[in-house]
């Protein structure tokens, strides 16, 4: 008699999943390119719509509350602790604190799914209320339970407190199942997670994100400008507040230059180039017969939107803060070494074993900045077996995903 095997389950967990935002929903279909064996099903936010599928639970921003008191409570410093003590006694919860954020949730998903040891769940932008909850549904599961994937890609792991960050890493770290593998993006998050925290853990697993890796150097429609793209949300930490600063930098420098005209491809919403916007002071800019022209552009474009863009510029400016992009990494960097753009970015950054292939180049200043973009754009060609080279290594990192190792010796 003939035995048909189970087909295995991967519940791919997504808080942020949201239409035309960030790179979420690129995981999603790598991860089941990556896993064609696998049928898929969605734990999702509150701001998910449905457009990839029916999600099998909603995990909502109010069970964040009574764990992250509860950590104040247990690791806080003193006024931490008073506070989060009132706060649990006014909302009744003192005696009824949840273990975890989710756990209970993911332990009823599994139960709904009968998933088992064979199938998967898989937080590819975990958190520690995340790698709280994995370890809360072993405990109640216990050998039942399915193995759990955490991909960690900041060093903050959702809570800004460091005190109370690195006691909550310590504690789980003292009762973390075999059953759950910890992996980060950057290699540079794992070595400070393993030297300041002991955790068994692995850098490297990257996924593709907007841009689908070119075989040949994109060839665009050329006019008489060189376009530089800044893309994503405006946000302090990639360096939002400094475009008006670099891109004035840039246009002193271009009339004396012989890169030709220069065009800022800015993404941001009306709001951010409005008064008392984050790029207020590009206006001057915007209608502008000089050598530099600043372009804005919506921040909320479908993919193919994003992908047309992006491939319409010549190279990627990145002045990102490097207190924290030194561990954490960047998916315009992937898409830009995707697409074969040169990168412009802070010297310091992650994600160097993309960035030192001869496709970018490295600043500090403005001034530095605005150099670095006349250089680029003078001699493009300058940087073209670089970025070829740099795609190649790209490939070569998804293909050897840690992650897909770590599946297949499970199968075995």
């Amino acid at each position: 008699m003939m035995v048909i095997e189970r087909r295995r389950t991967l519940v791919i967990v997504e808080r942020k999943l949201a239409q035309n935002r960030g790179h979420h929903h690129t995981q999603i279909t790598a991860l089941r390119t990556m896993l064609p064996n696998y049928k898929t099903a969605l734990i999702t936010g509150e701001a998910y719509d449905g457009f990839l599928g029916i999600s099998a639970a909603t995990l909502t921003i109010s069970s964040l509350k009574a764990p992250k008191l509860r950590s104040r409570l247990k690791h806080g410093n003193p006024l931490e602790q008073f506070g989060a003590l009132l706060a649990l006694l006014r909302k009744g919860l003192l005696f009824h604190m949840p273990v975890s954020a989710y756990g209970r949730q993911f332990a009823e998903v599994v139960t709904n799914l009968e998933l088992g040891q064979s199938d998967v769940i898989i937080v590819p932008t975990a958190d520690l209320d995340t790698l709280e909850s994995s370890v809360d549904l072993h405990h109640i599961l216990g050998d039942a339970a399915p193995r759990v994937i955490l991909r960690f890609l900041n060093a903050e792991l959702g809570d800004r407190n460091d005190r109370v960050r690195s006691a909550r890493l310590r504690e789980v770290r003292a009762k973390l199942p075999s059953g759950i593998l910890l992996f980060t993006e950057t290699e540079e998050l794992a070595d400070h997670l393993r030297r300041d925290f002991n955790i068994p853990i692995i850098g490297g697993f990257y996924l593709p994100c907007s841009v689908p890796i070119k075989e040949t150097p994109e060839e665009r429609v050329l006019n008489d400008r060189f376009r530089i793209g800044v893309f994503g949300e405006p946000r302090p930490e990639k360096g939002s507040s400094r475009i008006p600063g670099i891109t004035t930098a840039l246009a002193q420098k271009a009339v004396a230059g012989s890169a030709g005209r220069l065009e800022i491809v800015v993404q941001g919403s009306a709001a951010d180039f409005q008064k008392h916007g984050v790029y207020e002071a590009l206006a001057e800019h915007q209608a502008s017969g000089g050598a530099v022209v600043v372009s804005p552009q919506d921040n909320r474009l479908s993919p193919k939107e994003f992908e047309r863009l992006f491939a319409s510029v010549d190279a990627i400016l990145l002045p990102y803060d490097t207190s924290l992009y030194n561990l954490q990494g960047s998916g315009v960097i992937q898409d830009a070494v995707a697409a074969r753009k040169p990168v412009i970015y802070t010297k310091g950054m992650s994600m160097m074993s993309f960035l030192d292939h001869g496709n970018g180049l490295a600043a500090e200043t403005d001034q530095d900045f605005a150099e670095a973009i006349m250089r680029v754009a003078s001699d493009p060609s300058a940087f073209r077996e670089g970025t070829a080279r740099a795609a190649a290594y790209l490939q070569h990192a998804l293909a050897a995903n840690p992650f897909l190792r770590a599946i297949n010796v499970a199968q075995q």
